[in-house]
């Protein structure tokens, strides 16, 4: 794919056509193909969460178990942070950590707010304040994008919670119904989710229509009719272009232009990365100051890529700017023969040299590059076993996960 991605873009930027076989593609064919190559994409990542809701419930409530851990951990954070700090303050209202998405799909953020939804809706909410208020769980997308509101039945939309609203609801000044503590959530690749609007250039998050857990729609319309209905249609111009053909139109929640698939704002695998639209920049800066301030970084199935090499270059650049090496831990894969514990030292030096070809290893090798040998840890019995324990995700192993002592 990274191949066939690097062929098509080096001949875009160029401006030249190529040859496959005997036939001879020519430049203004390139774009159209490049797109279908990205719809192509979403279509097969679609229809795979199809089958795993379908299919393997089980191993996606492990995944579910995970994110509810979270959840109430950074519940039990606020608790301890409000004694401490203003609740008007980043350090009580920010979490203390960050999630880095490298793929496109939305299920993870999907999963964490379904978990933070569940929390902040149950009857064990804690009170913080004077007068005191429930404190709520959100995430912050780091740009202010409309989502098209998930139960709604027009392409309208809302906005999720930012550091500019988050300080107006815990403004000890200012009464509220609630007190917000917020976790940055970054798409630095995009989503497939993304809907960048042809007309007014914004950006609509389409994350289904419906709050349930394994919402059959959570991915956007696709290019095929059997991947888009027409009761997920909530206007008169969505329900025309469907009729028309348009399986995958989404209508903009802002100026209420039609998009479709090719219009998702997505960056893929290949060197030649581009020009990237302003609001993909803005995550990108906003997560490039998240890795430089990091005290612990967990590559939680990432394989570092050599395409990937602006990540690679601000990982690097800690040690340029003075900055003290992070902790890292490495959780890639699963190594048939590994156990299920930690890694560290010569341990893990050693684990590299007796499977040098598994995958896990030569992701371990480039960290060590990287952070050095005496910063790093890793975990090579793989995801989700890091985080379970007789097949149900475990409180312990998630706090031995997050926190290296």
């Amino acid at each position: 794919m990274q191949d066939l991605y690097n062929l098509i873009d080096m001949n875009i930027q160029s401006g030249t056509g190529l040859y496959v076989d005997a036939e001879f593609i020519r430049p203004e064919r390139l774009l159209p193909a490049r797109n279908t190559l990205n719809m192509l994409t979403s279509l097969i990542h679609a229809e795979g969460y199809r089958n795993l809701i379908n299919n393997n419930m089980s191993t996606y409530e492990q995944y579910y178990g995970f994110a509810r851990i979270l959840a109430k951990l950074m519940q039990e954070e606020g608790i301890e942070r409000v004694e401490k700090y203003p609740i008007d303050s980043r350090r009580f209202y920010m979490f203390s950590y960050a999630v880095i998405s490298m793929n496109w799909d939305p299920i993870f953020l999907w999963l964490l707010f379904n978990a933070h939804r569940e929390k902040n809706n149950s009857g064990e909410v804690p009170h913080i304040g004077n007068p005191p208020a429930p404190m709520k769980l959100f995430h912050d997308l780091a740009h202010f994008m409309a989502v098209r509101k998930i139960d709604g039945d027009n392409p309208s939309h809302w906005f999720p919670m930012n550091e500019t609203a988050v300080q107006r609801l815990n403004d000890p000044e200012h009464v509220t119904s609630r007190r917000v503590r917020v976790g940055k959530f970054y798409f630095p690749h995009g989503c497939h989710g993304f809907r960048e609007c042809p007309n007014c250039g914004k950006l609509t998050f389409y994350l289904g229509s419906k709050w349930k857990l394994d919402s059959p729609d959570l991915f956007p319309p696709q290019i095929i009719k059997s991947l888009a209905y027409p009761d997920m249609a909530r206007s008169e111009e969505e329900m025309r272009a469907y009729e028309e053909g348009k399986y995958d139109a989404i209508q903009c929640t802002h100026c209420g232009e039609i998009t479709e698939a090719h219009h998702s704002a997505i960056i893929m695998q290949t060197n030649f990365k581009g020009q990237h639209p302003p609001f993909i920049e803005e995550i990108q800066r906003d997560m490039k100051v998240a890795i430089e301030k990091a005290k612990h970084i967990i590559f939680f199935g990432y394989s570092l890529p050599e395409d990937d090499f602006i990540y690679r270059s601000i990982l690097a650049s800690r040690k340029r700017m003075g900055i003290e090496s992070p902790k890292v831990s490495v959780v890639v894969g699963k190594d048939a023969e590994a156990e299920d514990k930690w890694l560290k030292g010569d341990e893990l030096e050693n684990y590299t040299e007796n499977y040098p070809e598994s995958g896990f290893s030569t992701v371990v090798k480039r960290a060590i590059d990287i952070f050095g040998k005496e910063n790093l840890r890793g975990y090579a019995a793989g995801i989700p076993n890091v985080f379970l324990k007789e097949k149900h995700a475990d409180e312990k192993k998630v706090i031995e996960l997050l926190r290296w002592e």
